[in-house]
């Protein structure tokens, strides 16, 4: 239920949906932005903020490292900001992000919070708790210098030292601003209420899938290789490799994993929505989706191969091992060629619809 509790010092938004990993929903930013949407009274599902944003048919390797950082929605597009931008703008609302330099003030993050949160509106912030990953920031006090809100890592014992918790279950911050990964927060301020059609979604996704490099990325359709490439270098997988590194390896796969199986599952389900809206098309569009519902599927085998999704010791020696890796490339080419596959009807779905 949508309601708020405010005075001098305080404002807090009372109803805004929970946001955690879950089946449900596995990418931090769609996530927030679905949620918000859902407060404010914006009619859009997940399956919608993940492919209007462009996250739903992203896919990123670094091609120098074992990076963790691959995963993260800002590496949907070229421009950093897109995602961000477009994502907002995609639920018809006025977007402005202020960004963390090194001679911004704390002060400025505080009231951009307050003048939002004062009109009504949750905002979506990079990082609060734990790695600059979005979250929501649902209410504030002592005049914004303790903020209120929902966050993905909220729970994890390595992140929230010095966090309680409100009786709504949201967070209770003081040092928000202390942590360095807190880079950013947006708005999402209602405006011209006009959401993304099928055809302008599909473009973007165009853009978003193309294989190309940028700097040490391999994105779109390229990072495919360069995953399979890593994950069959035997060199990065020595006998008596330490777990950390061990860890990093098989957290970075396992995040590539979840980014096409979220990914392609709701790129699938939008898509299916489309074939009812352009019944002219209904038969490319279906088969587009069977694709993307194909590579996320794909999950199930790619998991079971370590012995299951779980992320621990067991798995990562699993990992480890060269039939295990084999195998896991196969699955990994299967996925490509799928998604390859998606990508050709979707060129002729945009020069038609």
């Amino acid at each position: 239920m949508k309601s708020s509790q405010c005075n001098q010092d305080q404002a807090i938004l009372l109803g805004v949906p929970r946001v955690q990993y879950c089946p449900e929903g596995l990418t931090p930013f769609p996530s927030c932005l679905y949620a918000c949407a859902n407060y404010m009274g914006i009619n859009v599902t997940y399956d919608y903020t993940m492919a209007a944003s462009g996250a739903a048919f992203r896919l990123t390797w670094d091609e120098t490292s074992w990076n963790m950082g691959n995963v993260d929605a800002i590496c949907t597009y070229d421009e950093p900001e897109r995602v961000f931008r477009q994502g907002v703008e995609a639920l018809g609302c006025k977007y402005k992000l202020l960004g963390r330099k090194k001679d911004t003030q704390k002060s400025e993050f505080i009231t951009f919070i307050k003048e939002q949160i004062d009109k009504g509106n949750p905002v979506i912030a990079l990082g609060i708790i734990g790695p600059p990953e979005a979250c929501i920031i649902a209410g504030y006090r002592d005049g914004g210098e303790t903020l209120l809100g929902w966050n993905f890592f909220q729970d994890n014992p390595e992140f929230n030292s010095g966090i309680t918790f409100d009786e709504s279950g949201y967070f209770i911050t003081e040092r928000w601003w202390e942590n360095p990964d807190t880079l950013a927060v947006m708005s999402l301020e209602p405006a011209n209420g006009k959401i993304f059609d099928a055809k302008t979604i599909i473009n973007n996704a165009l853009e978003v899938m193309v294989g190309r490099k940028m700097g040490n990325y391999a994105k779109g359709l390229l990072a495919y290789e360069a995953w399979a490439k890593a994950v069959s270098n035997d060199s990065d997988f020595s006998e008596g490799l330490i777990l950390p590194l061990l860890a990093e390896r098989m957290f970075t796969h396992g995040d590539a994993i979840d980014c096409i199986s979220d990914g392609r599952y709701n790129a699938a389900v939008f898509i299916k929505k489309a074939a009812v809206q352009y019944p002219e098309h209904q038969s490319l569009l279906e088969q587009t989706a069977k694709h993307f519902m194909t590579v996320s599927e794909l999950q199930k085998e790619l998991f079971e191969v370590t012995g299951g999704w779980e992320r621990g010791e067991s798995q990562m020696r699993q990992f480890a091992k060269t039939d295990v890796r084999k195998k896991t490339v196969q699955l990994i080419r299967i996925a490509e060629e799928n998604d390859k596959k998606a990508f050709d009807i979707l060129k002729q779905l945009a020069a038609v619809l």
